[in-house]
């Protein structure tokens, strides 16, 4: 049985630490020994208790610590470490060093531009390290496996596109979903959801401004917002929400550990994000048939417009507004693309295909 090693440098919830743990639970279960390496306490560390997998925390503060990569190292020997399995940049990096040094293959998957950012500190020191120490570069999209590719150093064979897949049996509609009631509001009311960590590249404000922009146009939505965010991420969202006087229209419920019971409750799906990679929520959006509306970020390969979903022309409030009205006004339409979402969710997005595609590097 192979010992692998899965590492990420967050503690989450989000879309990359969701597929770190998918990762871990289905090779502990298949025939490999899971361990996880992880940088501190979390909700990735509670998941990973309530699976049973073997957790080990370290912190790997600093933008190069050589004390984490000789601990890290140290894990290897320890635990007689036969694959790596790593997210984001910062432990890619890392474990590509490890892998070489200690001789063992490295998965390494990036999951955002973020990840990859024209401005990163010591970029070609790091890149290195990638194509020396990396058996296989994984994005989860081709967009930015195309970013990859245009970077020096990096080879070509060893980069290539796993798209995020989910358990898409936790995802359908379900008949009687509490989130509405909760909110108090009427079944005629359109609720508009979002779903994500209160973050820059998440764009709530413009999230926000598009709701203003419905109701000047006397379409009364509401928004919720299922993500949480700190103090400093909420409070320019609350005053601006207040400024517009959306305060019994706008709901942040925080992190949602119900996303199925969410997703039930909408009537339509709103992304209003400046970048995105392969969001996990996006996938969870179209299991359950909801009609999608986005700024044009990056999902482009994973909804095509006017088909599983709507996207705007720009990344204006009047844009996405007139796309939800859109729909709205047009309810054969909406129902059309929530029902083809669903089809290309079932049929290109499961996590059987993820899995299936990511063990084919392990062996």
């Amino acid at each position: 049985m192979k010992n692998i090693l899965h590492v990420i440098d967050t503690t989450g919830p989000g879309g990359a630490e969701t597929v770190f743990l998918q990762l871990a639970e289905a090779t502990s279960k298949s025939s490999f020994n899971s361990i996880a390496l992880i940088r501190g306490p979390g909700w990735v560390k509670d998941q990973l208790h309530e699976m049973g997998i073997h957790t080990i925390v370290l912190d790997c503060k600093g933008s190069f610590n050589l004390a984490y990569l000789r601990q890290v190292i140290s894990v290897i020997r320890k635990h007689d470490i036969d694959l790596i399995q790593s997210h984001l940049l910062g432990s890619n990096v890392y474990c590509s060093i490890a892998g070489l040094i200690k001789r063992i293959p490295v998965v390494a998957t990036f999951h955002g531009e973020v990840d990859i950012s024209p401005k990163e500190r010591f970029k070609l020191l790091k890149l290195a390290a990638l194509r020396l120490g990396a058996k296989k570069i994984v994005a989860v999209t081709t967009r930015i496996e195309n970013i990859l590719l245009s970077m020096p150093l990096l080879s070509a064979s060893q980069i290539t596109t796993v798209q995020n897949g989910i358990d898409l049996s936790q995802y359908s509609k379900i008949t009687k979903p509490k989130l509405r009631s909760t909110l108090k509001l009427c079944s005629n009311t359109i609720l508009i959801g979002a779903v994500g960590n209160i973050r820059k590249p998440k764009n709530y404000p413009l999230a926000i401004d598009v709701i203003q922009a419905l109701h000047t146009k006397n379409y009364r939505c509401h928004l919720a917002v299922a993500g949480q965010g700190n103090d400093n991420q909420m409070m320019p969202l609350q005053e601006q929400v207040e400024r517009l006087g959306l305060q019994t229209y706008v709901h942040f419920l925080g992190f949602t550990k119900d996303i199925r019971d969410f997703l039930s409750s909408l009537d339509l799906f709103l992304m209003t994000s400046s970048s995105e990679g392969h969001p996990l929520a996006l996938t969870q959006a179209m299991a359950n048939q909801l009609p999608i509306i986005s700024t044009p970020s990056g999902v482009e390969e994973i909804v095509s417009n006017n088909v599983s979903g709507c996207i705007s022309s720009s990344h204006s409030a009047a844009d996405v507004a007139t796309c939800i009205i859109g729909l709205i006004e047009n309810k054969e339409k909406a129902q059309f693309i929530g029902n083809n979402a669903a089809e290309q969710a079932f049929e290109s997005y499961s996590i059987e295909k993820m899995l299936n595609r990511y063990i084919e590097y392990y062996v």
